[in-house]
């Protein structure tokens, strides 16, 4: 289960990189969690790529309240087109959620530490994702979205089971082309190949970091 990612690359180059319309300016976040806004990319009726806010945690649009369901924050590739949850997003709309890494928990309860898994050339990743927007009765609107997940790589297997859905830059256009089959699009979805990815030891990054002594 993926639950934490960062983005701290320059907005400047990952705009250079995808190709969407705005000119947002936003802060690095090397921490990113459930429930909290996160940057999609998404291609709408214009026919544009467009970079969108949205919360992390999927609620489909025909929830009729939105606090009587439970948000996932991951959705497994194998069962999309299955699961009623999942299903309308699996076939319209898709997205990516730029990163440069993702955390995966290893160790005991009580001891748990993450592990920071970043592309071994730098590169930015883009995570496969699904979108929805919530309409209720009195007006009001929620975009949220979630992450998809395979079956670990040979580089994540030590650690976690499962890991994001990483597509590579010539995929992008293809997984948000809304004419794509959903089950063409399915099948894009794979383990990464082994030796992308490398590993970094980050301890607990939900901690706050050590206080620094105050200078008399």
């Amino acid at each position: 289960m993926c639950g934490l990612y960062s983005l701290t690359i320059a907005p400047e180059e990952l705009k250079a990189a995808l190709g969407y319309v705005e000119d947002e300016r936003f802060p690095p976040r090397p921490v990113i969690r459930p429930g909290e806004p996160v940057a999609i990319v998404r291609r709408e009726a214009d026919g544009l790529r467009h970079l969108r806010l949205v919360l992390w945690g999927l609620l489909p649009h025909w929830a009729k309240d939105p606090k009587s369901l439970r948000r996932p924050i991951n959705a497994r590739a194998e069962t999309l087109l299955e699961r009623p949850f999942f299903r309308g997003a699996a076939r319209h709309r898709r997205c990516i959620l730029p990163a440069d890494g993702f955390h995966e928990w290893t160790g005991e309860r009580g001891r748990k530490r993450a592990v920071l898994f970043r592309r071994h050339d730098g590169a930015p990743m883009y995570m496969a994702g699904l979108w929805e927007q919530w309409l209720g009765a009195d007006g009001s609107e929620l975009e949220t979205a979630v992450v998809i997940t395979v079956d670990a790589s040979a580089d994540v297997a030590p650690v976690h089971e499962r890991m994001p859905a990483v597509l590579e830059p010539e995929e992008v256009g293809t997984w948000l082309d809304p004419s794509l089959p959903a089950r063409e699009a399915m099948a894009m979805l794979r383990p990464a190949p082994p030796g992308l990815l490398q590993a970094q030891d980050v301890g607990n990054p939900l901690k706050p970091p050590p206080a620094q002594p105050r200078l008399l």
